[in-house]
């Protein structure tokens, strides 16, 4: 898994200042196939983690680099910066040959539960491609 941390959200606003649009990126991510992400059974959410490839989403990482990019379907970046890794979850991805994304309003590592408890996290499942 990749979880997507992110320090603050962006928000739309109509012109009376009433709230469009609450998480623009998620808004985004589940306009391109994004999936909810909601808190299930554990054997219940394996189960919807193992759905086939999101459409046209896609990754790479320049292993040396550690350099990610996620890409949305038709081009533009989700995410394009480093991440580290480490043997064992290369091998993982490489095996799988895929790899979950979640986004979220998730601004650090304690924020991760909480956003996925409160169903606000999006995932997709994407296509990897590890370059050494």
């Amino acid at each position: 898994m990749i979880f997507m941390l992110q320090p603050q959200t962006m928000q739309v606003r109509d012109s009376f200042g009433r709230l469009e649009t609450a998480d623009v990126l998620e808004e985004m991510v589940r306009a391109a196939g994004g999936q909810p992400l909601i808190p299930l059974p554990d054997q219940a959410q394996r189960s919807a983690f193992v759905r086939p490839c999101t459409p046209g989403w896609n990754a790479r990482l320049r292993v040396a680099s550690e350099f990610l990019v996620v890409s949305f379907p038709g081009g533009g970046s989700l995410y394009e910066g480093t991440m580290p890794t480490d043997d064992a979850w290369r091998r993982d991805v490489e095996a799988a040959g895929d790899v979950v994304v979640i986004t979220g309003p998730m601004a650090d590592l304690r924020s991760i539960n909480p956003a996925i408890e409160s169903s606000l996290t999006t995932y997709v499942r994407v296509k990897v491609l590890l370059r050494r």
